[in-house]
């Protein structure tokens, strides 16, 4: 067996193969990372809405001690 057969018959291996395992593969991992984006995110909007609720008592705060300054 000579080196061109040897390369037609892998060639003719390589164009038998099926996309569908890489596709497969390249969804998954498309969709893990859009998964760990969106958990990123979700964790940056908690942390927003817990300084905007330590934002509402400091001015909630605020607003009883000029209320009770002005009594």
């Amino acid at each position: 067996m000579d080196i061109s057969n040897t390369k037609e018959f892998k060639l003719q291996e390589l164009a038998m193969l099926s996309l569908s395992p890489i596709l497969r593969t390249i969804h998954h991992w498309w969709l893990q990372r859009a998964e760990q984006h969106y958990l990123i995110c979700a964790d940056v909007e908690q942390q927003r809405a817990r300084e905007a609720q330590m934002n509402v008592a400091y001015y909630q705060k605020r607003a009883a001690l000029a209320r009770s300054a002005r009594l």
